[in-house]
This record gives C-alpha cells, structure tokens and sequence, in this order.
C-alpha cells in the first residue's frame, strides 16, 4: 500500500507539472506587421500568472493534505481524480478567456473555480481519519482554520460567477484577486493547522474552549515552542530551556500550570522527565563520596592482577 501511495504521489505531481506547462504554451505571442502589441500581451501574461497561482495554490494544498499519509482510502482516490479533472480544465478556460473575455469564458472559470475549491475541502475532511486518531476533534480544528477561509472564497466566487454573467471585466478583476489572496493566506493556516495537531486530545480540547484572541496569541506561542524545537544541532539543554519558556508563556497568559501543559505535550514532558531524571542522578553521582576502589561516578578502577601474577612468576 506504501508503494502505490508514493505512485499516487508521484501521477498527481505529474499531473499538476503538465497542467502548468500546458497554461504557458497557451499563451498567444502575436507579431503582425513586425509590431508587437505589448497591452494585449501583458494582458495574456497577467492572465496566465493568476491561473499559474491558482494551480500552483492547489498543488500546494493537495501536498499538504497528503503528506504523511501512508493509505489513502478508494472514495478520497474517486474525489481526487475529480480533483485533478477540474484543474486540468483550467487551462482550456484559460485559454478561452485570453482570445475573449466574454461573458460566458469567464463565467465557465468562475465555475471551475468554485468545483475545485468544494473538491479540496471534502477531500481535506475525508483525510482526516487517515492522519489522524480523533478525526472528530481534529475537524473542529480544521473548520476553525480553514473553514472561513474557504467559506469566503467560495462566496467571493459564486460573486464573480453573477458578476460576471452582467460585467465580464468586473468579474475578472475577482478572478484575479482570489487565488493571489488564497495563495498568500494559505501558507500561514496550514501552518497554524500542523502546529495544533502537535498536541493531544486533552490539549485541542482545550484550545479549542479558547476565545479567538486567546487562540490566536496561544497559535503564537506554540509556533514560536515548536520553531525553536525544530532547530537543527539542539542541545537537550536548549531543548528544556525551550519547554520552560514555553511553560511561562503560557502560564503568563492563560494561567496554565506545566502539569497541564504537560499532557498537552505527551512527546514534550517524557523527553523533559527524562532530561530532570538525567540531570538528577548525574548530581547525585557527583556529590556521592569516593570509595575505596573506586573513581568518580563509582567507575571501578582497573585491576592489576596480571601485573602481579608475573612479578610473583618472578620471584619464582
């Protein structure tokens, strides 16, 4: 199951890479009379960078989502393959509305728009099971993050789709608004969304009872925590000096204590138990006194027997 996964990986990307590279050789250069006419060039080029985000932006999400994953369920292929089907149609709308932006070219990308945008928050939520064990909690977290974000993309694009349909140019102007918008926002969400999947059930729970400004200042101390845990080349003193700094953050703002912070960070408090247990028994070995035959640390000294043995062998 682990090597079709990586084959899915791999025809997904693949699909994604023809896409992008089908959208540029789209993008008609005319010379007539030996003149270029540079405004309906830049216009072709501007067309074609906001499709470049748009699919860009999905490949994006469509990584993310399936990172990680070792068994992707038959329905969430199903729902993929319609994924990719609606985004390989988006250069030949592309296309379409490079020759004439007209009413119903504009209207048809709204549309694929909107159906790959539906796609992408079903297969998020189909995936989760697979990611992760309470997937019930864990769509709450999603939906927190990710939900008005897609909420108000699909809204603002069933606003470019009417729009369209009475002001082709009007609509445009969305067209080329949201996928830059979605492609710039949506880096920092899912960031925001692995950082709480970090914590255990206890600790979302908790997050979740948060007020919004609570949330979001928390998001900021937990991404700040797990940054520093991530640093390449870090001392297991550097790492419980992290977990402390982190533990008085949190109980700065929100008044809670390390025990539960603790079980928030099962992985987090058993390395930090064991940092203190190290650090105890090394204090307690130093401070232990020397013994006759020992070194520091009760480090038998070595015997000599040999050496004797051949002095006696000697004396003989």
């Amino acid at each position: 199951m682990k090597k079709f996964k990586e084959r899915f990986d791999v025809f997904s990307d693949a699909v994604f890479a023809i896409i992008l590279t089908i959208m540029v050789l789209d993008v008609p250069v005319e010379v007539l009379n030996g003149e270029l006419n540079y405004m309906e060039l830049a216009q072709n080029i501007g067309i074609y960078v906001v499709s470049f985000c748009f699919v860009a932006n999905c490949w994006y999400k469509h990584a993310l989502m399936f990172n990680e994953v070792d068994k992707v369920p038959h329905t969430v292929i199903i729902l993929d393959f319609l994924l990719l089907l609606s985004v390989s149609l988006i250069p030949a709308f592309t296309k379409l509305m490079i020759s004439d932006i007209a009413q119903g070219t504009v209207m048809l990308c709204g549309t694929a728009y909107l159906i790959v945008t539906i796609l992408e928050v079903v297969i998020a939520r189909a995936i989760l099971p697979a990611k992760y064990q309470d997937a019930a909690q864990m769509k709450q977290v999603y939906t927190y993050i990710f939900g008005s974000a897609y909420l108000t993309n699909s809204a603002l694009l069933v606003v470019f789709i009417a729009l369209a349909y009475f002001r082709p140019y009007f609509g445009l102007v969305l067209f080329i608004i949201i996928p830059i918008r979605s492609f710039i926002s949506n880096a920092g969400k899912q960031q925001n969304f692995n950082d709480i999947s970090q914590l255990d059930s206890q600790g979302v729970s908790s997050f979740m009872k948060l007020s919004q400004s609570d949330k979001r200042r928390f998001l900021m101390i937990l991404r700040r925590y797990i940054g520093q845990m991530r640093s390449p080349n870090l001392s297991r003193d550097d790492k419980n000096a992290a977990w402390t700094r982190f533990v008085n953050d949190v109980q700065r703002s929100f008044g809670i204590s390390e025990e539960q912070a603790s079980q928030w960070f099962h992985d987090a408090t058993l390395e930090h138990k064991s940092y203190r247990d190290s650090q105890t028994q090394h204090e307690t070995m130093a401070q232990r006194p020397y013994d006759r035959g020992t070194l520091q640390h009760g480090m038998p000294l070595p015997r000599h027997g040999r050496r004797n043995r051949q002095q006696r062998g000697r004396r003989h």
